[in-house]
């Protein structure tokens, strides 16, 4: 079934808001979850591919991203515990942790945005292969670069597993590889034993 519209004042059809609310609950699950994606992103001969581990739970909130561009391959970690912000900046042969007190909580690094139907004006979807694939277009902000994003949604249990854009020139797609449900507290505060030559700074 393939629903669309039409028309220089056209909305978004009720049929998307209802997926999207849907995959708004399902994203941000009061048990906690943590999902893995890998993105690939492509301008002329240039490629970089980044894979990201997000997990939320509340305000509790962790992030690791992993950079590959050049053959160099960098990574960060971020997250807040409940009572400190923490970030690990990694180096050749140490890390450097700053622990920094107080909510710092905030959308990170590979955070997916789950409300594309209030920023965009226009979407079309339809349901191929147990997924709801929806094209959003016309941006309110008119400054977007994103000019359209499509997104592809489980209708099983309506969780993002793709999303495809483009700016300037550059093409994104950013696949979902693993979902986990289910996340003690304890997830989201770092074991420094797993880092023993790392300098650690408590602002």
């Amino acid at each position: 079934m393939l629903i669309g519209i039409a028309g220089a004042h056209a909305q978004i059809p009720a049929e998307v808001t209802n997926v999207m609310n849907k995959c708004r609950a399902a994203m941000s699950n009061a048990n906690g979850l943590e999902y893995e994606m890998d993105m690939k992103a492509g301008m002329g001969p240039v490629s970089m591919k980044m894979h990201f581990v997000v997990a939320d739970k509340g305000k509790l909130n962790r992030t690791t991203v992993i950079t590959k561009i050049l053959g160099m391959e960098v990574t960060t970690e971020s997250g807040f515990d409940g009572t400190d912000t923490w970030e690990i900046k990694h180096y050749e042969k140490s890390d450097t942790i700053t622990f920094t007190r107080g909510n710092k909580s905030k959308k990170g690094s590979g955070a997916l945005d789950l409300d594309l139907d209030k920023q965009y004006n226009k979407a079309k979807m339809k349901l191929k292969d147990g997924y709801h694939e929806i094209t959003f277009s016309d941006p309110k902000d008119k400054s977007c670069e994103l000019k359209s994003v499509d997104v592809k949604i489980s209708a099983k249990n309506h969780t993002i597993r793709e999303v495809r854009g483009g700016a300037r020139g550059a093409k994104v797609t950013m696949t979902v590889t693993k979902i986990r449900v289910g996340l003690p507290d304890s997830h989201f505060k770092l074991n420094l034993s797993k880092y023993p030559n790392a300098v650690v700074i408590r602002e």
